[in-house]
């Protein structure tokens, strides 16, 4: 499991606002190269690549991690993609085009197959006896 490294009161706001415009590039960059390689890959592949956006930043939390989000509209599904910067330090642009090729097509696969693992809604817990 990757662990994120925390943005601090020591973290300097300018110099992650830059590193995260980079990263931002970066996966945005990735995404169009993901698009066009997938030109032999199925069609629902090729679908939920086209509707990748990329973060640099994940606004959720104070980590420093980027976030690649995909919506699989066919499965009624979002999926995410939580990269810690220090895996995009020295990476590039045509290394991560090929892991989210990976991973669509892992997803895919998994939920083709109901391999994927459920998620239970609030509403669906047993009650709980008195």
């Amino acid at each position: 499991m990757a662990t994120f490294s925390r943005i601090t009161k020591r973290d300097d706001p300018k110099e992650i606002a830059t590193t995260a415009a980079r990263y931002q590039a970066l996966l945005t960059e990735a995404l169009a190269m993901a698009k066009r390689k997938a030109d032999g890959k199925p069609q629902i592949v090729r679908d939920i690549l086209a509707t990748g956006t990329a973060e640099g930043l994940s606004t959720k939390q104070n980590a420093k991690y980027a976030v690649v989000t995909y919506h699989a509209k066919k499965y009624k599904r979002t999926w995410l993609s939580l990269i810690g910067w220090q895996y995009l330090q020295n990476s590039s642009a045509e290394e991560w085009a090929n892991s989210m090729i990976e991973t669509v097509e892992a997803n895919v696969q998994l939920t083709e197959t109901d391999s994927c693992p459920k998620t239970r809604s609030p509403r669906s817990r047993p009650k709980r006896r008195k």
